[in-house]
């Protein structure tokens, strides 16, 4: 049976152009506006543990021109659009971007030696300060009123798998996000700033 063709007019294909158009700036608008809250919890979090600038400078690449545009064609709003990317496309180009100029991820501690052996390294103590107040940060933007103090360690349990950290610095998370869980947000600013190393 042959196709039938349909014949738009000018206004109609118009019609059609600002839709789409006004569906994709909806969308980038929405997505400056998850990251930059987040940013601003993020922030807020890292100076409650005296670590301001890390808070200042936190994910300041997600504004960029090779993170934004990337991450606002895939943006849902209820999770991160770098997954959605890596299953349409295979990777993330965004995410790329992001692991190699963001040391507060754990892949930009890992390298690999001679024969292909993965090497992981200490985490500097501001940098996993700065993680776990992602963590919280993250969970309250994607989770909503659901956040609870639970759900830093809770996140990082499930990801756990298949991630590299020196054996000091996962203990130095689980001990912070332990801290969150029984103790509250105000006991694990305390610890942060209790100490500059580990």
């Amino acid at each position: 049976m042959p196709k039938k063709t349909v014949i738009l007019t000018r206004n109609q294909i118009e019609k059609i152009a600002v839709k789409e158009w006004r569906i994709k700036i909806n969308k980038y608008f929405k997505h400056f506006k998850t990251i930059t809250k987040h940013k601003f919890i993020v922030c807020r979090e890292c100076i409650r543990c005296g670590y301001i600038w890390r808070g200042l400078m936190h994910d300041n690449s997600k504004f960029g021109l090779t993170e934004f545009f990337s991450s606002a064609k895939y943006f849902q709003g209820d999770k991160s659009p770098i997954e959605a990317e890596k299953a349409v496309v295979g990777y993330s180009l965004a995410w790329q971007h992001h692991m190699g100029h963001n040391p507060h991820h754990w892949e930009y501690w890992i390298d690999y030696g001679k024969h292909g052996e993965i090497i992981v390294n200490k985490i500097p103590y501001p940098y996993v300060v700065e993680m776990v107040c992602d963590y919280i940060g993250a969970g309250m933007v994607y989770n909503k009123e659901k956040w609870n103090e639970s759900e830093p360690l809770n996140y990082f349990l499930k990801v756990r798998k298949g991630r590299y950290y020196h054996s000091e610095t996962e203990d130095l998370i689980l001990r912070f996000l332990n801290t969150i869980k029984d103790n509250g947000l105000e006991a694990f600013y305390k610890e942060a700033k209790s100490q500059k190393d580990y």
